[in-house]
């Protein structure tokens, strides 16, 4: 398949291609962006862009030199370039009106996923996100874009709406961005069920957890909660339900919205206005051991060789957090799973993240209690998972 799609190359972005590390890009690297491997449009699909944005081969090339080495520390030389042109690049794109905008917002999440994995633990690529959240803004003006034949706006949205959710809660309160917006909300709507490569049929799951993200980083930095706030969040969480074919999807999606719940239960604890009939029966605290039982169970009946795994790293981390001193086989079978998730996909954030876990397992044992946001922000660290 390589040798049938490179003669599409245009002698402008020929000039441009490393082959061998485009190549492990299309065969290998893309693979960490998808629920399904034969459903990839990161890959060979994309050879249709490619050809319209040296900024995307660049930033592509990056990230390959830096997976074939598993992200060290120090990156690779031809890594460091090929980020650096793709910068270059990318301005020069983006002064220019002809250029395909959508090309340039998939450039731009995957500069932030490039920052995502560098040794800098308090770089999670803010700036590129923030870029392009004024990308999804412009395409958003255009009410049309997300029914377009062309998939790659819902594409890009739902990448963006993922990558959101899992740093809402890294981004400082002062420069926090709304999605409440009414655009935004009709986007998620009319995105509907639609099934994204990435992490299938649960968007607009994905935009309540970045809105729990964003206010949980309000009351942690201010301190002031509000009541009602937090009460429609508990309600949209507890509503939502997982509507796919693929029982590992199910539990995926089950994993994320229990991860939701503790979420918003640790920072805020509790609220009388919580409409969750578990909190009827049981403590707080009883209600969020419980989840996070039943988040470790249900992801870890999902195959070992599972594309899945990507995107596990995430709930992994707040439910393995809650796990007690007396549940020792569990929290070996947390460890097994983190490192599983990393042999598949090369993150390096899925090794701190196990860090972390060690770290609040010994301070649980020893009668000190935190919960992991707290603890990795105290710690300056603003780990991008998932």
């Amino acid at each position: 398949m390589w040798q049938c799609e490179t003669p599409w190359f245009s002698s402008q972005v020929e000039a441009t291609i490393n082959r061998r590390l485009l190549q492990y890009w299309l065969e290998r690297v893309s693979q960490m962006l998808v629920i399904d491997p034969d459903d990839n449009p990161y890959s060979f699909p994309a050879l249709e862009y490619i050809t319209k944005s040296s900024a995307l081969v660049h930033i592509i090339q990056s990230i390959s030199a830096q997976h074939e080495q598993y992200f060290p520390t120090q990156a690779p030389i031809i890594a460091l370039e090929e980020r650096g042109k793709a910068l270059v690049s990318f301005r020069k794109e983006l002064e220019h009106v002809e250029t395909t905008p959508r090309a340039s917002l998939l450039t731009a999440m995957l500069l932030a996923l490039s920052h995502g994995v560098d040794s800098d633990m308090t770089d999670f690529g803010k700036e590129h996100l923030f870029a392009a959240r004024i990308l999804i803004n412009r395409m958003l003006q255009d009410t049309s874009a997300l029914s377009e034949p062309d998939c790659l706006p819902r594409l890009c949205f739902g990448m963006y709406l993922y990558t959101d959710m899992c740093s809402a809660f890294l981004v400082d309160p002062d420069e926090q961005q709304q999605l409440n917006s009414l655009e935004f909300a009709i986007a998620v709507q009319r995105m509907g069920l639609w099934h994204h490569p990435m992490y299938g049929s649960c968007t607009e799951l994905l935009f309540i957890l970045a809105n729990v993200g964003r206010y949980c980083r309000q009351v942690i930095h201010s301190q002031r909660r509000n009541p009602s706030r937090e009460a429609i969040l508990e309600q949209q969480l507890y509503k939502w339900s997982a509507c796919s074919a693929i029982p590992a999807l199910d539990l995926l999606y089950e994993a994320l919205r229990k991860h939701g719940l503790i979420f918003l239960y640790r920072i805020t604890g509790w609220n009388a206005s919580f409409t969750n009939p578990a909190l009827k029966e049981s403590s707080l605290e009883a209600v969020i051991h419980h989840y996070a039982i039943e988040t470790v169970q249900g992801l870890l009946q999902i195959p070992i060789t599972s594309n899945h795994l990507n995107f596990q790293s995430l709930p992994l981390l707040t439910a393995g957090s809650e796990l007690g001193a007396s549940e020792p086989g569990l929290r070996d079978q947390v460890r097994q799973r983190f490192r599983a998730v990393y042999s598949l996909n090369r993150l390096p954030a899925n090794l701190h993240a196990l860090q972390l876990l060690e770290e609040l397992w010994a301070a649980h044992d020893s009668g000190k209690s935190c919960f992991w946001v707290r603890y990795m922000l105290q710690k300056g660290w603003r780990l991008l998972l998932g």
